[in-house]
């Protein structure tokens, strides 16, 4: 009687050990795969604006950060930024059609 009374303490402690480390290793491949660490990596970059150009709006996508600009002619321009890098990757003249 006793032997089984030993191996039931012995399942007992191991099952524990099992479903703490289980535990563990599910809470780190979460928070791992959802990218919280990345959010906290974030740095502060500067976007300079072309001469002569004011922001009217700005939209942030997942990879780019869009902005409205409008020059002192009133002309609507499109600014595309990489949010990576900071580097400008495109830039639009909006014009009416003719």
């Amino acid at each position: 009687m006793e032997n089984w009374l030993r191996l039931v303490k012995i399942f007992v402690v191991v099952s524990g050990i099992v479903l703490v480390l289980g535990t563990g290793t599910l809470i780190a491949l979460l928070v791992s795969r959802s990218g919280f660490e990345d959010r906290r990596e974030a740095s502060l970059r500067d976007i300079v604006l072309p001469d002569g150009m004011t922001l009217r709006r700005a939209d942030l996508g997942g990879e780019a950060i869009l902005l409205e600009l409008e020059d002192e002619a009133g002309l609507v321009h499109l600014l595309v930024v990489d949010t990576a890098s900071g580097r400008r990757t495109a830039f639009f003249r909006l014009v009416p059609a003719p």
